[in-house]
């Protein structure tokens, strides 16, 4: 087995091959929280859940890693955020919460601003951000690892709660529950928004309201691990309508569409025109105007939006979360690409009830609206 931190040396110099060395910068400071957690397979440098560049940096020269952090967090990040065989590959600079990273900094160079560059453009140096999120994309199996295990956690989360929803419960009431189990499960809900009848219609980004659910709901998440974050959506019924359930079938074909053309080799852009297809053989050619239909996920719940103009192409380990709708029905989960797509937040084992769809020569399983 590949140790975990020779895939963070392979990280590093490809940093330092493509990013540093061509600039003929003396150093590349990572301090955004999805460069931080990618660097180092999961350690979290951020405090609030809201926050894009995080409390802790690492600094990237020719010859060393440096993590610079306050007296506040070395001890948290050695004891709870870094696996042991990349912290041992760290050098460590440790500066008083009250002087500030800036004057760390000028401990090592002389003019910052100059001789590094970023991922953040703080302290006046060049924003390198745009060349290095690519990078994050093509998953390795470690991380895999973790994405399945968040995929199945989040599975069960649902098929433990909706089940015990009723069309009293408010939307708010719903979301609380959702916080409460993913937080038990040591999962950070960077979104959660529920969507009951009524909101179902009105939005397609529903922050979820101090009203009823009344006779359907379904609740979309984003939580994250370890740095990564599953998407995901599951759907119900409290009293039957087959009206909503042929809906429902004809929203989970487009996804099933996305996730089959989801091959290595293929534009991200053709997997779009697929989706538009799709949504015109099934007779809602104009829908998917009125939300984006998703794209590769990883490191943030969208890194990067599938749409006619979008020319990266898909590779092995690639994650992505599709997200088709049609007025009042939705379709979610998170897939990684390969040979034949493997749908991580929709696992074999779940309870859910299963759609088995025929596209692109791939019999892809989507979750079916439940009846309560």
């Amino acid at each position: 087995m590949v140790k975990l931190k020779t895939f963070f040396h392979e990280r590093i110099n490809k940093l330092r091959k493509e990013i540093l060395t061509p600039r003929k910068a003396k150093g590349l400071l990572i301090s955004r929280s999805d460069n931080f957690s990618w660097l180092t397979f999961g350690a979290r440098n951020h405090i609030t859940l809201n926050t894009v560049e995080g409390v802790a940096s690492l600094l990237i020269t020719e010859d060393s890693v440096i993590l610079l952090t306050d007296n506040i967090e070395k001890e948290r990040l050695k004891s709870e955020e870094f696996y042991s065989d990349i912290w041992d590959e760290l050098e460590v600079l440790e500066y008083n919460w009250w002087e500030g990273e800036e004057n760390a900094l000028s401990r090592l160079f002389i003019a910052p601003a100059k001789e590094l560059i970023s991922d953040t453009g703080r302290y006046d140096t060049s924003n390198l951000n745009s060349r290095i999120a690519p990078f994050r994309y093509a998953l390795v199996e470690p991380e895999i690892e973790t994405y399945r295990q968040l995929g199945k956690d989040c599975d069960e989360i649902f098929w433990e709660l909706m089940p015990k929803l009723s069309p009293e419960n408010t939307e708010l009431q719903v979301q609380g529950m959702f916080y409460e189990a993913l937080a038990k499960k040591g999962i950070e809900p960077l979104l959660t928004i529920v969507f009951g009848e009524d909101s179902s219609i009105r939005y397609r980004h529903n922050l979820s309201r101090n009203i009823t659910l009344g006779k359907s709901v379904f609740v979309s998440v984003c939580a994250r691990k370890r740095g990564l974050v599953v998407s995901s959506t599951r759907s119900a019924l409290f009293e039957l309508n087959n009206e909503l359930i042929e809906q429902h079938r004809k929203n989970c074909y487009v996804d099933a569409v996305a996730i089959a053309n989801s091959l290595p080799g293929n534009r991200l852009s053709r997997v779009f025109a697929e989706i538009r297809r799709a949504y015109k053989a099934i007779g809602y050619e104009g829908e998917w105007k009125l939300h984006h239909q998703g794209g590769i996920a990883g490191y943030n719940p969208r890194e990067l939006l599938a749409s006619d103009f979008s020319e990266y192409v898909l590779e092995k380990g690639v994650a992505v979360a599709w997200n088709p709708t049609i007025t009042g029905t939705k379709s979610e989960d998170t897939a990684i690409v390969g040979e034949v797509p493997e749908i991580i937040s929709f696992p074999e084992g779940s309870h859910w009830p299963v759609i088995k769809l025929n596209a692109n020569d791939y019999v892809i399983r989507r979750p079916d609206i439940l009846v309560l």
